[in-house]
């Protein structure tokens, strides 16, 4: 619930247009802050100082996807956007069921294992990403 009620206050402070605005480029960096606070999240011993670092994970998670949808519906047919939101909604609503299972599916998995290959997969996941979309920007000119 922390990370979840942090992240939704700050998808409505990201909303203000100023703000906005300033964080369009930063889709990357909060992704990877949030792979860091994650992986940070798994070393962490003090409970107040694993909270902190969960809420800040569901701030930049919940920022990350909000700006990664938005740069997707900036390239998608305007006829077509009721259905990318529709398949988006499911690919991430089974992959956060595959998260949820993660430890029933590893069940000698600890939970700063846990944390850390999520962390991990997320920096992983970006960079490839980074890479596809450079590579591509490349091909265009």
């Amino acid at each position: 619930m922390t990370a979840a009620i942090a992240g939704m206050a700050a998808l409505a402070v990201a909303g203000i247009p100023m703000l906005a605005r300033k964080m369009v480029r930063a889709t990357a960096a909060v992704l990877v802050g949030a792979a860091g606070s994650l992986v940070v999240l798994s070393f962490a011993t003090n409970p107040l100082v694993a909270i902190v670092l969960y809420a800040l994970a569901g701030i930049l998670w919940n920022l990350s996807r909000a700006a990664a949808n938005g740069h997707l519906l900036t390239v998608v047919d305007s006829a077509l956007i009721g259905r990318v939101q529709a398949f988006t909604t499911l690919l991430t609503g089974g992959l956060d069921q595959l998260i949820f299972l993660l430890p029933t599916l590893v069940p000698n998995a600890t939970e700063a294992g846990l944390y850390m290959a999520c962390g991990v997969t997320i920096f992983i996941a970006t960079a490839l990403v980074g890479l596809w979309t450079g590579r591509r920007r490349h091909e265009r000119i």
